[in-house]
């Protein structure tokens, strides 16, 4: 250099390339905000399904999209295929789920599954293997190059690559974790459209088409036993599996039983393509229903005794029964048909789908089984002893099995059948009985009782029977007995509390006109004669089997579902029922404009009856209903309250198998 400074000059083109540079690396990692503060601010909640005593999520914790923006980001080529066929393709970024959780000091992997929801409702399970299994599962902040995400996806939207579109959940505000997922045990698996029998099918308009659709909720109240914290899973015949948490199936979710796609789920939260199409089964914590047309289109199928159709060992496993072949099984038909086999035998039987509608289990000659004509349920046999002879048309006679005449578990000498059993931790011990039993015991009555269904329709029943109180005691009922599920032979039952079966209710001789004049307490009545068709009791008939009669706590009382008929065992726990919770209400109290409207809504609202007043007073089940009938049925009867001046309106929530809700007071000034 000779001892000279060089003077460095810069060309300002290259100084401009300089700049970008170090912005560009500057703001590496990290997108840019929507530059709307109110939208930046949006939240997405992570809470545990896990809560504590006070009902609250044991871990909750909450991120902004401002913050998510500050978390490395990531493009996304993403593509994924709706049910419907079609592929959606987008440009996404947004830091990836595990990212995320790492900010808030969380292991994703350590969860078995989270539950990703969306503003609209809408809700998906994702289990551990999908979650290891795509790493680069995103919340997408950017789509297609829009940093503010239109209403329809905002504030984040769920990219799951390689997954079906049910798992893309928009509108993500919230994610649920699981520490562990209810095993399922499956113990019983129906035969769809014979489960289904005698609901009445709605007309579901779903993007712009209007099909029959099936109340899911309804259907899984003829389950035995739907726990809570179970999910509710579904597999298509294409092999796409979809769980969702039981606290999502309100009562406006439905199964499509016609139309394209049929059979799939239906519900205003499901966008369509986000539903699972031509559905082969879909099951709770215990029970499982098939559909036999989509099974067939994907299963092998078996000839047997001239008839082809899928072996029945292999539809149990399909839909998720862990035991077969040492384990013994009752398949039990619409018109009360009951064979019992062992499992290993079900392999050389099939269903068979048939032109008339009906689902038969044929048995191969050599089982010496005989066929039943139309398939309503297998299910893990109570008897699991080696199976003896098996007999059409119920339990085999207790006197048979046991070879001294009478009934084992009562110990009392009977020659006749037995056709109720009653257990449970809330009896003394496990009886059985007969009809002539129950005849001989006392408490005998003839009653008229009014009946109300969810349409509704008034009438009036008739039967001759033991009074259920005088049957209880001789049952040897706890006195700490709070629940009773009262079953019949088909599957189908009811739950009620104590007060709820024991207490007396009341005959309307006047209810057709609307009157409650003439009044009368009547109690239960377990009935071996009954008529259905009026009050005369000339008209009781006796067709070998019982009914539970039961009366209106009011005028408006629905109590038609609580007559069950063909009653086969009575359940006794001493649980507690608990309560149903009150309705959520909008508007809330407060101050209201003018011509202001009160709408009720509640979890289960076709489950309860929601009875209100607004004169200040308590309801009664003789109170106005707001919901006259179900969402299912007149949906249309479901109407707002008239917010009129200064009001107070008093609520109760009313239904079979818990308390009633407290009352809730709402009250309203008109501005």
């Amino acid at each position: 250099m000779n001892g000279k400074r060089r003077e460095i000059r810069f060309q300002p083109a290259f100084l401009l390339i300089l700049l970008l540079c170090v912005s560009l690396l500057a703001g590496c990692g990290k997108t840019e905000g929507s530059g709307d503060p109110e939208y930046e601010a949006r939240e997405i909640e992570i809470v545990s399904a896990e809560l504590n005593d006070n009902g609250e999520p044991v871990l909750s914790k909450s991120i902004t999209i401002e913050e998510l923006r500050k978390l490395e980001q990531h493009p996304l080529d993403a593509s994924y295929k709706r049910t419907t066929g079609l592929y959606e393709e987008f440009k996404m970024e947004g830091p990836y789920i595990t990212d995320i959780f790492k900010s808030l000091d969380l292991d994703v992997l350590e969860y078995e599954a989270i539950g990703v929801q969306g503003t609209d409702g809408y809700y998906c399970l994702i289990p551990k293997d999908i979650i290891e299994k795509t790493p680069d599962m995103m919340l997408a902040l950017v789509v297609d190059g829009e940093a503010k995400l239109s209403e329809d996806e905002a504030p984040a939207r769920l990219a799951v690559q390689g997954q079906y579109g049910p798992y893309w959940v928009k509108k993500v505000n919230k994610i649920t974790l699981y520490t562990e997922i209810p095993k399922k045990e499956i113990t019983s698996v129906w035969v769809f459209d014979n489960l289904a029998a005698g609901i009445e099918p709605y007309e579901y308009e779903y993007y712009g088409s209007k099909d029959k659709a099936v109340s899911l909720p309804m259907i899984l109240s003829r389950f035995d036993y739907v726990d809570s914290k179970a999910f509710f899973t579904m597999k298509s015949s294409d092999g796409f599996e979809k769980n969702e948490a039981m606290s999502m199936i309100k009562d406006d979710y439905y199964i499509k039983v016609e139309g394209e796609d049929a059979p799939t789920n239906a519900s205003p939260n499901i966008v369509l393509g986000m539903n699972v199409k031509n559905i082969s089964w879909f099951s709770t914590n215990a029970d499982a229903a098939v559909f036999p047309k989509e099974l067939e289109s994907y299963m092998d199928k078996k000839t047997v005794a001239g008839k082809t159709g899928v072996p029945i060992s292999e539809i149990l496993f399909e839909a998720g029964v862990e035991k077969v072949a040492d384990v013994n099984f009752d398949l039990l038909g619409t018109n009360g048909e009951k064979v019992t086999v062992l499992g290993k035998a079900l392999k050389d039987a099939v269903l068979c789908i048939n032109g008339d509608g009906t689902y038969s289990a044929v048995f191969d000659s050599s089982l010496g089984v005989k066929n039943i004509k139309n398939l309503m349920r297998i299910r893990v046999s109570d008897n699991q002893e080696a199976a003896e002879e098996n007999e059409e048309g119920g339990d085999k006679d207790e006197a048979d099995k046991n070879g001294a005449g009478g009934n084992k578990t009562s110990g009392k000498s009977s020659s006749k059948k037995a056709i109720l059993t009653v257990k449970g931790n809330g009896v003394s011990k496990t009886t059985s009985w007969s009809i002539e039993e129950l005849k001989s015991m006392g408490g005998y009555r003839e009653q008229a009782y009014s009946v109300v269904n969810n349409w509704p329709t008034k009438k009036f029943f008739a039967g001759k029977g033991v009074d259920i109180n005088t049957f209880l005691r001789e049952a040897g009922v706890k006195s700490s007995a709070a629940v009773f599920k009262i079953i019949s032979k088909d599957g189908y039952y009811i739950t009620l509390t104590k007060d709820q079966l024991t207490n007396s209710h009341y005959y309307y001789p006047n209810i057709k006109s609307g009157s409650g004049a003439g009044a009368k307490a009547v109690p239960a009545l377990l009935a071996w004669a009954v008529n259905e068709e009026g009050s005369s009791l000339s008209g009781a008939k006796e067709d070998g089997s019982l009914r539970l009669l039961i009366g209106q706590r009011g005028i408006h009382d629905v109590n038609t579902e609580a007559c069950v008929k063909d009653i086969s065992v009575i359940e006794v726990s001493t649980s507690s029922p608990g309560r149903w919770e009150a309705p959520s209400a909008s508007p809330a109290s407060g101050s209201v404009p003018a011509g202001s409207r009160l709408a009720l809504s509640h979890g289960s609202m076709d489950r309860v009856k929601i009875y209100y007043t607004t004169d200040g007073s308590t309801p009664t089940y003789s109170s106005r209903v707001y919901n006259p009938s179900t969402t299912y049925f007149q949906p249309d009867l479901i109407k707002p309250i008239d917010i009129h001046g200064n009001m107070t309106v008093k609520i109760l929530v009313s239904g079979w198998g818990k308390k009633d809700s407290a009352v809730e007071t709402l009250t309203y000034t008109v501005e």
